[in-house]
């Protein structure tokens, strides 16, 4: 049930997330449709695997906003799906996981990272599977499927690479740690096929755009990192992010909402729960303690639990959760490596806690070595904790504690995404189902779109000329008006986001607008937004 509920809440988000920095990914794969290279011609700085898969439905599909849905719809599938199936490798019951599960999902997409028409979900399903093959490979007992397997591994991680590469470099190191720890035969073997099937599934994507590899190496890995405040910056993130965490958690903001959480588990398990278990009127009175404890200071909280940083101020607290039980994790592993294996006790489950803490290493690299907005691995770390946890979750106590906290992350997770179906710093979506409209596009066919969106970009498009292809427009930092308006984007700058978007690509563009610019230029004006990425990735430099 908790999987039908997650799938039917994801299409309600689908249907309420249409925002004025959308349409990028349909120009890269229109263009790439028309002949357009994504390196060669379009600047593109990120991975190809996600404008291919877009480029297909395209062409299948065709360009109407309904049918664009459907290969959102299907990645919003799989992700639940990916979240069902591990779950089924636990032996707690039913609800419990049915819980654990929901919030797993719900707490993942309240991140700004997270859209099922986005590049990162993706990724996350490559992640997702990759734990999914490796707890099947654990139960294996032939060399034959051993194989197998390690090549599905290599796929996926391949697709992982080129959608993000960072992720996908920390899911490979993960997962070949993992396959030696955790197949049954001929460890080395496979660890030796994964990586060829990785090496040789990247090469083929980056072969399906058309473009040279040096091409696609200098812009999407050489100078991508300049963006992000160069490769020194971007590589030394992952240790800058336990102290710029302890430095949040230090802060009289952070602290109140994790005390509250891990007062309303302690007063449920050690004061509420236990009445339900007796009849007597002293337990019946713990209770009603237990009850004030957490309502007391409901009012003073009232304000942080209505803030989005609600989340983010809790998983403060799983960064270093992560990176404890990872390294923890990788040290039992090379015990178990170097000793009898046939006398180990070991939970080799464990080895798979180096996927979380890989993916929040590799998100701190994006993020300024932040952990703002990077709520995947906490996710992925609440799915495991009855599954793979160093630290045992059995006792009835630990269970309820575990259960409290949980429950609560999932409750809040719900009331904000209801709240605020999608925000990405200048960019919020309205109230769910408030404000909203259908509306006949002339190119795309029918689309729900809220109301002051349009009212805004409809004037645009009849100013400018719609569906004008001789028409000169220059959307940005998005490409939006482009979109809608039905205009390709003038000299093929289809986005130039701050951090996505490399130093040679602007300075090409001052060049070409200072020597003929375009009749019309659409420039969503950002500066709050313009000065965090300034103060993150370039130390307050313009």
């Amino acid at each position: 049930m908790m999987f039908v509920f997650c799938v039917l809440f994801g299409l309600a988000l689908i249907a309420n997330v249409q925002l004025t920095n959308d349409g990028g990914w349909f120009w890269y794969a229109s263009s790439l449709l028309n002949g357009k290279r994504l390196y060669s011609n379009l600047h593109l700085s990120l991975q190809p695997f996600f404008v291919l898969e877009t480029a297909w439905f395209l062409s299948l599909l065709g360009k109407g906003w309904l049918v664009s849905k459907v290969p959102t719809v299907l990645n919003l599938i799989a992700y639940a799906l990916g979240y069902r199936l591990i779950s089924r490798y636990a032996d707690w019951s039913d609800w419990q996981m049915a819980i654990v599960t929901g919030a797993a999902f719900f707490v993942s997409i309240c991140s700004g990272l997270e859209r099922f028409d986005d590049y990162h979900t993706l990724t996350d399903c490559f992640q997702i599977y990759s734990i999914l093959l490796l707890l099947v490979l654990q139960s294996i007992t032939t060399v034959r499927r051993t194989f197998y397997l390690s090549v599905a591994l290599g796929v996926l991680t391949g697709f992982a690479i080129t959608t993000r590469v960072n992720d996908g470099a920390a899911l490979m190191l993960a997962v070949a740690i993992a396959i030696s720890c955790m197949a049954p035969l001929r460890r080395l073997a496979a660890v030796g096929i994964f990586c060829a099937s990785a090496a040789v599934t990247a090469l083929l994507v980056v072969r399906s755009t058309g473009d040279t590899l040096h091409a696609y190496l200098d812009n999407s890995i050489f100078k991508a990192a300049g963006s992000k405040g160069g490769t020194a910056g971007v590589l030394s993130n992952p240790i800058r992010l336990p102290w710029n965490t302890l430095l949040a958690l230090n802060s009289r903001q952070v602290d109140g909402p994790i005390l509250y959480c891990l007062g309303i588990a302690l007063a449920w398990t050690f004061l509420i729960l236990p009445s339900a278990r007796t009849r007597f009127a002293k337990e019946k009175a713990k209770a009603a303690i237990g009850l004030i404890l957490i309502l007391l200071p409901l009012h003073h909280f009232a304000g942080v639990l209505q803030d989005f940083r609600f989340i983010w101020d809790v998983s403060t607290i799983t960064v270093f959760i992560i990176y404890g039980f990872g390294f923890i994790a990788f040290i039992r592993y090379l015990r178990w490596a170097f000793t009898d294996k046939r006398a180990s006790t070991w939970n080799r489950r464990e080895i798979l806690l180096l996927v979380p803490l890989g993916q929040l290493m590799s998100s701190s690299m994006s993020s300024g070595g932040f952990h703002y907005m990077i709520y995947g691995p906490p996710a992925v770390l609440m799915l495991l904790t009855p599954i793979a946890s160093p630290v045992p979750v059995k006792s009835p106590s630990s269970k309820s504690i575990f259960m409290a906290v949980v429950t609560v992350m999932l409750c809040y997770a719900l009331v904000y995404k209801i709240r605020v179906p999608y925000s990405w710093h200048s960019y919020e979506a309205e109230l769910m189902f408030t404000d909203r409209q259908w509306y006949r596009h002339p190119l795309y066919g029918p689309m729900i779109i809220q109301t002051d969106t349009l009212n805004f970009i409809e004037p645009v498009c009849k100013q400018v000329g719609m569906n004008n292809t001789d028409q000169e427009l220059l959307s940005m930092p998005y490409g939006y008006a482009n979109y809608f308006c039905g205009i390709p984007p003038w000299h093929d700058y289809i986005q130039t986001q701050f951090d996505t978007v490399s130093q040679q690509t602007m300075e090409k563009l001052l060049q070409e607008l200072s020597a003929d610019p375009p009749k019309w230029i659409l420039y969503e004006r950002q500066l709050h937004n313009l000065r965090i990425h300034e103060e993150v990735y370039n130390q307050g430099r313009p």
